[in-house]
């Protein structure tokens, strides 16, 4: 029993272990220790193996110094500076810094890593980020949660999405920051089902990082399931789509509330987070911490400071004060029918106002949506039209499609539901051959109207908008040979018929072509081929509208028809008028003239170009748009036959609404845009450059790499500029493979090389490698002799931790500490250039040696002084900053729960009032007195929280290993 003392290291079972007590209870004994990666256990010594952890520098005594040099295997320098640099890799994630800077291929803008930066210090990392619609918000969810994997906070990770977007968040997360989501769809439920069983909570399991869609994600029968599981992130896209409208909260955003109260860390993104009415931007800030403000009281800038950041194109700037963003210019091109295509027009208008009004009448919604559809055809092109009449007739002569038997995918559309491309145009076939008809010879009446229609179709020779806009890019080659452009247009059948239209042309080989059934590896290939090499057309369907960017080769857009919808029209346009464009962005919008859809989508353009002229902010403009329903006001106008300036001016009258209530939160400051400029940029840089500092540069890496690969026996050689190939030792090979490679150290050369793979501090073999450096016994002791040390002396390599009250690692960092022999003097800074520098090589002289061992208990005892007041230093500095951050939460809890509390006993005291006037208020007050002991309960729970993590908890310092440092 009296082999063991508190604080002595052993290994337990072959695990890491220090010893906190022994004990026996009659005539057993046992050891309480701290298990490595287990936590406290008491064992009976009879049962387990112990053995006394090698302790190499108690090792080393006066008598055995003889023949010591920097090379010697006892005191190796080189593995001395090994233990050092993994030591330091391990705990840089701690020390506040940005460490996905050099962790994520992508190539980060200086305003990105601001608005990360901002969320990393926040006390709880939830923020609504609402950027302008191309200025990176993915590449910011993606680097936030890059930083909390590396502290250890994302195990649990939930990503709720449009379902148009599901495919993209899994691409963009696994190419540029190495994160893989599993799809949480049908197929994953039902599986995970089958596996743990139904009464399991399949939402509530460690190691999962998912991705589902807002609309998979509301379904009824997940509500209970999601109110008892917890995520340490959520990220929710388009969070705009969830918020609060009107008395009845909708599905999706109980259901985000929901998931958002379950979650320790949540980032909202939307470009577009205010609607020009404010009750929708309040949910969204409520989200994001509930105890801001209370119900009764108005939302304050200091308030949505707090929890939003904000950026638009116009409010960044260069070192020069110079916009990052170029203007842009959008024209409406006019185009005038020929007398055929007017009638055409009419005729199909007159159809779609019969069909529809029909199903006005039989009560068949979805009829009237597919006539929605038709009208939009019509205005795209004639090849889009007559395609979709000729499906109508042929699905009305085999057979009459009801809204009855459709498939899952089309009433999800009808519903509102977004889908990627494929999905979207399956559907929109699907409903496009819907009819409701009162009897057999209405239907009959219909199919002839559809063969005539067809006729007329295939009679017009000329397409006007496509004559318009071939001549245009004619014109355009012709005189700018360099120029490139990308025409988008919203339909496949349109496309198509634009490509056959086009492909006499000198230059339709050059056309490059995507739209939904393009995969993921030919659109990356068509978007290089576009952006570097010779061919100057893209031509897209809305497949493009998001996911690639064209800004470095491209200025230039045709909309060949303008969607109904223009959060769709700016998402186009967002593949030009992006970071790193360096020319004004031109925009050309053809539009049939004289027509309902002609006038209203001018005037719709123009208000947005005209109020981003008075905002400054695009998104703004789109946000006053998100929930008008276009489409609606359109059909309204043909199946009442108004003229389209009556529409026009329904929506104006409604635009304009709310655009003064818009006007009214910029001038409260509430929703404008933060500037980042040159002061920005220099703040951001200093933190960019200390992370660095603390995580090692590209070559400090690679040093580690090839030093570490090499001392346990394997090799790194050089395979060209920047390349690199290994032979593994044994212990870091994963699987059978013994040679490691092609790869690199350079990001920007990963970025720019596809199959190359990345070695960045947190790959898996520079982890494999600290891992095995630090749970070696090597390198706890070095010697070096070094030329600016003037007196021989020992470098402790100290680790400092420490933690909050829940447990939270707040602060972590290695500070070393030297100590000469003659005046035991501590010195950080000396003691740093110890651990960094280079030992030359050679013996040194014995006796200095020697006298180091003799005297080390006393250095030992200085340089815990030293530590000890820095220690104190440090958490006295960590005491108030925590203490500030709390203590603005604490105020703001405390209004907060006043205010509160005093609207629920107001109401009782109406409701007592009521009931002594003779009415039944008890369930009323009941009710409300419920409703308050939660409110205390909500608040008390907060409180305690808040209370915690104020607190600041040192551990006690460990000294990892130790340098004998001597003069050359």
């Amino acid at each position: 029993m009296t082999d063991f003392d508190p604080g002595d290291t052993i290994l337990l079972d072959g695990t890491p272990a220090e010893v906190i007590t022994t004990y026996s209870v009659g005539d057993l004994d046992y050891l309480r220790a701290y298990v490595e990666d287990s936590g406290v256990k008491t064992v009976c010594i009879e049962d387990v193996d112990i053995e006394a952890r090698d302790d190499r520098f108690g090792g080393l005594t006066p008598d055995s110094v003889g023949g010591l040099h920097p090379d010697h295997e006892a005191v190796s320098a080189e593995w001395f500076d090994l233990r050092s640099q993994a030591l330091q890799l391990q705990i840089a994630h701690e020390q506040g810094q940005l460490l996905s800077i050099s962790n994520s291929l992508v190539r980060l803008e200086p305003y990105q890593l601001a608005a990360v930066n901002w969320v990393m210090q926040k006390l709880r990392q939830r923020a609504l980020i609402a950027d302008d619609v191309g200025l990176g918000k993915t590449i910011e969810a993606g680097l936030i949660l890059k930083e909390l994997t590396a502290r250890n906070r994302a195990d649990r990770v939930l990503f709720v999405v449009p379902a148009h977007l599901q495919k993209k968040w899994l691409r963009d997360m696994d190419r540029f920051f190495d994160i893989d989501l599993t799809p949480a769809d049908r197929q994953w439920v039902e599986g995970e089902r089958r596996r743990l069983g139904e009464e399991a909570n399949i939402w509530d399991q460690d190691h999962q990082r998912m991705v589902t869609s807002q609309a998979f994600l509301r379904q009824d029968e997940f509500q209970p399931a999601l109110e008892g599981a917890f995520w340490d992130v959520v990220v929710v896209d388009e969070a705009h789509k969830a918020a609060k409208r009107g008395e009845s909260p909708s599905k999706t955003s109980k259901m985000v509330e929901r998931v958002a109260s379950n979650s320790d860390a949540l980032l909202l993104l939307s470009a577009t987070p205010h609607d020009g009415k404010g009750e929708a931007f309040r949910s969204l800030v409520e989200y994001v911490d509930p105890f801001l403000v209370a119900e009764d009281q108005e939302l304050s800038k200091e308030a949505v400071d707090r929890v939003m950041i904000r950026r638009g194109k116009q409010t960044l700037y260069d070192d020069d004060g110079e916009r990052i963003f170029p203007d842009r210019e959008v024209n409406t091109v006019p185009v005038e029918m020929t007398h055929d295509e007017r009638q055409f027009y009419r005729a199909v208008t007159d159809y779609v106002q019969n069909v529809y009004n029909r199903s006005e009448k039989l009560n068949e919604p979805a009829v009237g949506f597919a006539m929605a559809l038709m009208q939009k055809r019509l205005v795209s092109s004639i090849g889009a039209i007559r395609a979709t009449l000729s499906r109508r007739l042929g699905d009305l002569v085999d057979e009459q499609s009801t809204s009855a038997s459709l498939s899952e995918e089309a009433a999800a559309y009808l519903d509102g539901e977004d889908l990627d491309e494929a999905d979207k145009r399956r559907a929109e076939e699907e409903l496009a051959a819907l009819t409701v008809t009162e009897s057999d010879a209405q239907l009959e009446e219909e199919i002839e109207t559809l063969r005539d229609l067809v006729a007329l179709a295939e009679g017009i020779s000329v397409d006007s908008k496509a004559q318009k806009v071939r001549r245009y890019i004619q014109q355009l080659l012709e005189e700018n040979p360099d120029e490139k452009l990308l025409l988008f247009t919203e339909y496949r059948d349109t496309l198509d018929y634009l490509l056959e239209l086009v492909k006499d042309e000198p230059w339709a080989d050059e056309i490059l072509v995507i739209h939904g059934d393009v995969d993921k590896e030919d659109r990356a290939r068509i978007e290089e081929e576009f952006n570097h090499g010779q061919s100057r057309l893209l031509f897209a369907t809305d497949a493009a509208s998001e996911g690639i960017d064209l800004q470095h080769s491209c200025h230039i857009m045709v909309n060949y028809e303008l969607p109904w919808n223009p959060n769709r029209l700016e998402q186009r346009i967002g593949r030009l008028h992006r970071y790193g464009q360096e020319k004004e962005v031109k925009v050309w919008n053809f539009t049939f003239e004289d027509t309902r859809e002609g006038e209203i989508f001018e005037l719709l353009q123009n208000k947005v170009e005209n109020i981003r002229g008075k905002l400054g902010n695009t998104a703004d403009v789109l946000g006053m748009l998100d929930d008008v329903d276009v489409d609606s006001l359109i059909m309204e106008s043909i199946r009442n036959e108004e003229p389209a300036s009556a529409t026009k001016a329904e929506l104006e009258d409604l635009i304009d609404e709310r655009q003064r209530t818009l006007q009214e939160w910029y001038e409260r400051s509430l929703v404008d845009t933060s500037t980042f400029d040159r002061e920005s940029r220099a703040k951001i840089q200093a933190v960019m450059d200390e992370s660095e500092d603390v995580y090692g540069t590209e070559a400090d890496i690679r040093e580690f790499v090839e030093r570490g690969v090499e001392a346990l026996g394997g090799t790194v050689e050089n395979a060209g500029n920047n390349l690199y190939r290994a032979q593994l030792p044994h212990s870091l090979r994963q699987g059978t493979d013994e040679e490691h490679g092609p790869f690199t150290f350079s990001r920007d050369f990963a970025m720019d090389h596809d199959g190359i793979d990345y070695v960045s501090p947190d790959d898996d073999l520079v982890q494999r490698l600290m891992q095995q450096v630090l749970t070696s016994e090597r390198g706890e002791v070095g010697l070096k002799l070094l030329p600016f040390v003037d007196e021989p002396g020992i470098a402790y390599n100290y680790r400092v931790t420490f933690e909050d009250g829940t447990g939270e690692v707040i602060r972590e960092e290695v500070i070393p500490v030297f100590v000469d022999v003659h005046h035991r003097d501590p010195r950080q800074r000396l003691g740093r250039r110890v651990v960094q520098g280079e030992s030359i090589s050679g013996t040194p002289d014995a006796d200095r040696v020697r006298a180091l061992l003799q005297r080390r208990e006393q250095l030992r005892a200085t340089a815990d002084r030293y530590i000890s007041q820095q220690v104190a230093s440090l958490r006295e500095e960590l005491h108030e900053r925590r203490r500030e951050e709390t203590q603005q939460e604490l105020d703001d809890l405390a209004a907060y729960a006043e205010a509160e509390r005093r609207r629920i006993e107001e109401f009782i005291a109406d409701y007592e009032r009521k009931a002594e006037a003779g009415s039944d208020m008890d369930i009323a007050i009941r009710g409300q007195r419920d409703r308050l002991d939660k409110l205390e309960g909500r608040i008390e729970n907060r409180r305690a929280e808040l209370q915690r993590q104020a607190r600041v908890i040192s551990l006690a310092p460990e000294v990892e290993n130790v340098c004998l440092a001597l003069p050359v």
